[in-house]
């Protein structure tokens, strides 16, 4: 295959100097400091979080864990049947919402539906 054809993975840009590592422990310090990371990359590093979104596997479970992740999302209704649903779905849901989860860092709900590769 032509080098220029050979998949290349995406390098993570940096968060304030924080290790992959402290990120992904499970602490509520580390849990705050991934929901502001996944703001500032959906503003920020908006070309790093559409590619690993290509990367990506399966898809949304709709089980609602991550509009739940360190408080509860305002804007998170459940339906008849008690299936969670976002109430800004459309062009109004932040990119943060819209990109979970964008890479392994921000994958941190284990029933998830979203998986990528190690």
């Amino acid at each position: 295959m032509a080098t220029h054809l050979q998949h290349k993975p995406t390098q993570m840009p940096g968060f304030f100097g924080l290790s992959e590592e402290f990120l992904s422990r499970n602490t509520y310090l580390s849990e705050c400091l991934r929901k502001i990371r996944r703001g500032y990359f959906a503003v920020f590093h908006a070309d790093y979080v559409k590619a690993n979104i290509q990367e990506r596997q399966g898809e949304c479970h709709r089980c609602g864990a991550c509009c739940k992740l360190v408080y509860d999302c305002p804007f998170l209704g459940h339906d008849a049947h008690s299936l969670p649903y976002c109430r800004i779905y459309g062009d109004l849901r932040p990119g943060a919402c819209k990109n979970y989860p964008f890479d392994r860092v921000d994958a941190e709900i284990e029933q998830c539906g979203f998986k990528f590769k190690q």
